[in-house]
């Protein structure tokens, strides 16, 4: 079975959240079979940024939604945006 790699761009309750303290809520959310891949910070303006989150999870059915409502529900998220889901290819090389 092969695995998604599912990005997601995660937005803050306000720009004091800190960034760590944002991956920390949502990494706590992920259950066992998830984990993220990477993250960057991303600017947008007056000290607000956003989270872009690579999240790695089993390719079966219904994993997205699950992936989404982790992050969704997770401490200090204000919105998220679901931007690429991929197959995560057998040869790639981290």
């Amino acid at each position: 079975m092969g695995s998604y790699v599912i990005r997601i761009k995660v937005l803050p309750t306000g720009p004091d959240v800190p960034v760590q303290g944002l991956l920390d809520g949502i990494k706590g959310n992920l259950t066992s079979v998830m984990s993220v891949r990477s993250h960057k910070e991303e600017p947008i303006a007056f000290g607000l940024y956003a989270l872009i989150l690579d999240i790695v999870a089993p390719e079966e059915e219904g994993m997205v939604d699950q992936v989404e409502k982790a992050v969704s529900t997770a401490k200090d998220v204000a919105q998220y945006e679901l931007t690429a889901v991929s197959r995560m290819s057998s040869t790639l090389k981290v």
